[in-house]
């Protein structure tokens, strides 16, 4: 399975846990502006840098996500190893 179909499958979880996802150039000359999670009207969206390959955008979709419960929602193994391998950091 490539990135393209893992970020696929990492924006359906988003969706059942009923986070948004914005996809934007962040690119400032200002200031630093980096992909990330936060509450807009009191709703959880997670803001990824559109510029950014496949792979960097599962990364940082799956630490967001990996911050939620799972454990009552049926989560195919493959995704659960995804999630579990795109480790932060």
């Amino acid at each position: 399975m490539d990135a393209e179909d893992i970020l696929h499958n990492l924006e359906s979880l988003a969706k059942r846990l009923s986070i948004d996802i914005k996809y934007s150039n962040l690119d400032n000359e200002d200031f630093k502006i980096e992909s990330g999670a936060c509450n807009i009207k009191g709703k959880e969206v997670i803001i990824i840098d559109s510029r950014l390959p496949a792979r960097e955008k599962c990364r940082i979709l799956s630490g967001q996500l990996r911050k939620h419960n799972t454990e009552d929602i049926f989560i195919p193994p493959f995704l659960r190893e995804m999630i579990g391998y795109y480790k932060e950091g």
